[in-house]
């Protein structure tokens, strides 16, 4: 198996040892860990396409009113972000643990204290919802009274598994903030310090509410799943559209208010864009979306002169629409902005950023204030247009160093010749595949071949597989050759590729290599191989179409007696559900696949086979109800012991939940998650096993798991010095020094890492090295 985001460059030197709880390394003599994050911190590719990027998604960001440099991020899986510069560079913000993150505000009145929301944490004791700094996000606390009161929620477990969402400071009362969560409107009024929960719909338990806004003198607006409400004192009562065929729509969603008039709101819920001019008693579509696609828009209103303010509008592209206040003022009447059609823009991948638009942020205290800042899935871009009127036309630039939290869909890793030379490749959610020939180096230099959707990549010394997606003609995901380092990409002849669909949007490999050009690849037809990729047109040969498992996927390849065997998953391709294990031994079409089970169990999510002994496989085994297993057979699966220490580690001792309940998963769905994420032999040494979790860690053996070492903090990693790397989902291993071995990982938002082991007289490669 081989990942991931960006740089915060940290080289830590600490101690191997048995991390429990909350202890970072412990030492040990004979034994040193570097941990640094070296993912690329520019896109090579922006100039061309900006939809190549290295920021990954951000969904909210925020200024520092009294100076507008310091800035806010909030990634979709990588945590928060911080910039001292008006958002040339950024910073990872250490301290903020939770890595879920959806808003963040700086409070207007006090800069050093800073508000951040974050969905479910995984953890029995939550820190996730709401956090507060007051030292300019240094360190970070959730405040006991964010726990909502005992039966309030629409169901226990939004209080057990808690999440947030929109934040709005009132500027008349600042001490006044308002939360959007999983459990209603949380309010404070001392800052954040102390918290209060209202449920407008008190009817049916207090349920989501994505966005809320504070106007016009402390004049409330919500909306989320029940749709819009309306208080006008502080959240004691609230309004709703009379007639609910005429009310806004439940869901996630987005609110703005003109700066002119309280009575009149945008929305946006899932594409569809919603206006009201009369204080939210009916709602009416005035405007269509000028690309629909419905990842997270947003709407926000910006003031310009005298009775004219812009509606900026985002989804998968930015526009700004133009409107005017009627004088005199009147609740109803006419929509106040002009159609969708006369919208200026798009404002992003032809203008310098990113699509898929995630926020955007304005000059504060100014008078037809700049657009600054916005931010989509390629993480967030800087307005090279500074002053008014022409910064309304934003031309964006990517900056020096970005928040680099991609989500791959897979990475992997080339062994070569020297001790910087090393090759590693990933394919990102929307930002497009990256490559490097010098992983190994302290700051390398990343290749940013293809925007937007980069899924499976196999690389060796002679070449580079990667599939990329979406074509508007078919095939919509395709196959390209590279030369190492993703030089010379070229697509596959049109006759080559084999039956069916290629897979994508998948955590698990749907393409691997098993000899010099022997490539096997799952399609939603089934298992191919072919023995010369090299060819034209390629030859493709089904594996055992007569017992195939459904939905084949998660493909890996080990030998036994000289032959390749292949194994693939029938079921889930992101290791998060269980799913059957299969079996075929060597390339012959009319083989049988055959199950691999485990007693009372055998439903399986992440999983891998040792690619030197076929008999031994490790998996997380996700069967029952209850919380997953980790297992592992050596004989093929005829016995399995089940890993009880990796286990314990992998619930943090109890810190974790095991198997999380409403969790997130992939995008904004809450469907919860096991633990496991990654499960890797090294293929030299295959004694030494990594492992990783969600939420808990990266985990090492180095005696085929007969003990294994909690490596990262995944508890206090702002005060300890040693990473949390969470999601890891892919892993690389070099051993191009005989006393050192260095472990590259690939996360789900969290970036690209090199871990390095030094031992005094330890040689890595051989057999069984000491712990």
């Amino acid at each position: 198996m081989i990942g991931h985001i960006h740089r915060n460059h940290l080289a830590i030197i600490l101690a191997l040892g048995i991390l429990l709880g909350v202890r970072p390394a412990s030492a040990i003599a004979q034994s040193l860990i570097s941990i640094t994050e070296i993912g690329p911190k520019q896109s090579s590719l922006d100039a061309d396409d900006p939809d190549g990027a290295s920021g990954g998604r951000v969904n909210g960001i925020s200024v520092d009113a009294t100076s507008n440099e310091i800035m806010f991020a909030a990634s979709e899986w990588g945590g928060l972000f911080k910039s001292a510069d008006q958002g040339r560079s950024w910073t990872h913000v250490d301290g903020h643990v939770p890595h879920a993150t959806w808003d963040v505000a700086i409070d207007p009145s006090d800069s050093e204290r800073i508000i951040a929301t974050s969905f479910y944490d995984g953890r029995v004791k939550s820190r996730a919802g709401i956090n507060v700094s007051i030292n300019g996000g240094v360190t970070w606390v959730r405040p006991t009274t964010t726990l909502p009161p005992k039966g309030f929620c629409i169901s226990e477990l939004e209080r057990e598994e808690p999440s947030a969402f929109g934040i709005a400071f009132d500027s008349v009362r600042p001490n006044n903030v308002y939360i959007g969560t999983n459990c209603g409107l949380a309010v404070s009024q001392d800052n954040g310090v102390t918290w209060r929960f209202i449920d407008p719909t008190p009817e049916d338990g207090a349920d989501n509410i994505w966005d809320v806004i504070v106007h016009h003198g402390g004049i409330l607006d919500v909306c989320g799943d029940d749709g819009h409400l309306r208080s006008t004192n502080g959240g004691t009562s609230w309004n709703t559209a009379p007639d609910p065929a005429q009310g806004l729509i439940g869901g996630r969603c987005s609110l703005a208010v003109s700066p002119d008039e309280a009575h009149v709101l945008f929305a946006v819920v899932g594409e569809t864009i919603f206006d009201s001019v009369d204080g939210g008693i009916t709602w009416l579509r005035h405007y269509s979306n000028p690309n629909p696609q419905g990842r997270i828009p947003f709407v926000a209103t910006n003031k310009r002169d005298t009775g004219t303010y812009d509606l900026w509008f985002g989804d998968i592209e930015l526009h700004r629409g133009s409107c005017k206040t009627p004088s005199p003022s009147v609740n109803g009447g006419n929509k106040r902005c002009e159609a969708s059609d006369s919208w200026a823009g798009p404002f992003t991948r032809d203008a310098g950023g990113h699509d898929d638009v995630g926020d955007i942020l304005f000059e504060t205290k100014a008078r037809n204030a700049c657009p600054l800042l916005f931010s989509s899935d390629g993480g967030v871009y800087f307005n090279t247009v500074t002053k008014t009127p022409d910064c309304h036309t934003p031309v964006w630039e990517q900056p020096i160093k970005t928040p680099q939290a991609v989500w791959n869909w897979d990475m992997e890793g080339v062994a070569r010749t020297g001790v910087t030379k090393e090759g590693l490749y990933f394919g990102n959610q929307d930002t497009g595949t990256f490559g490097t020939e010098h992983a190994g180096t302290g700051n390398p230099n990343w290749w940013n071949d293809a925007c937007c959707d980069g899924f499976d990549i196999v690389a060796d010394t002679k070449r580079v597989l990667t599939t990329v997606c979406c074509s508007w003609t078919s095939p919509s995901t395709r196959l390209y050759i590279s030369d190492p380092g993703l030089d010379n990409t070229r697509e596959i002849g049109v006759k080559s590729y084999p039956p069916g669909r290629l897979r994508r949007f998948e955590q698990l490999d749907s393409i691997a290599q098993f000899g010099a050009d022997s490539y096997v690849i799952a399609t939603d037809k089934g298992v191919f191989v072919t023995t010369n990729i090299t060819a034209d047109p390629i030859v493709w040969r089904q594996l055992g179409r007569a017992s195939a498992p459904n939905n084949a996927c998660g493909i890996q390849v080990s030998r036994s007696g000289g032959r390749p065997i292949f194994f693939v998953k029938g079921g889930d391709c992101n290791g998060q559900r269980g799913s059957t294990l299969w079996r075929y031994e060597g390339t012959a079409q009319i083989g049988i696949w055959k199950q691999i089970k485990r007693p009372g169990g055998g439903q399986f999510g992440v999983y891998d086979v040792d690619p030197t002994d076929a008999r031994r496989i490790i998996a997380s085994d996700l069967g029952s109800s209850g919380d997953p297993e980790m297992v592992m057979t050596v004989d093929s699966g005829r016995n399995w012991s089940r890993l009880t220490e990796l286990d314990r580690l992998m619930s943090g001792n109890g810190v974790f939940r095991y198997r999380t309940r409403l969790g997130p998963t992939r995008w904004t769905s809450f469907e919860g998650y096991p633990q496991p994420t990654l499960i890797s032999f090294d293929p030299v040494n295959p004694d030494i096993i990594i492992a990783g979790a969600a939420d808990s860690g990266v985990f090492l053996s180095m005696n085929s798991a007969a003990r294994w070492k909690l490596i990262t903090d995944p508890n206090n990693p702002g005060t300890s010095g040693t990473p949390h790397i969470p999601r890891p989902r892919y892993v690389h291993f070099d051993h191009d020094e005989k006393d050192q071995l260095k472990i590259y990982l690939g996360t789900q938002g969290r970036g690209q890492w090199r871990i390095t082991l030094r031992g005094k007289n330890q040689r890595w490669i051989g057999s069984k090295p000491n712990p």
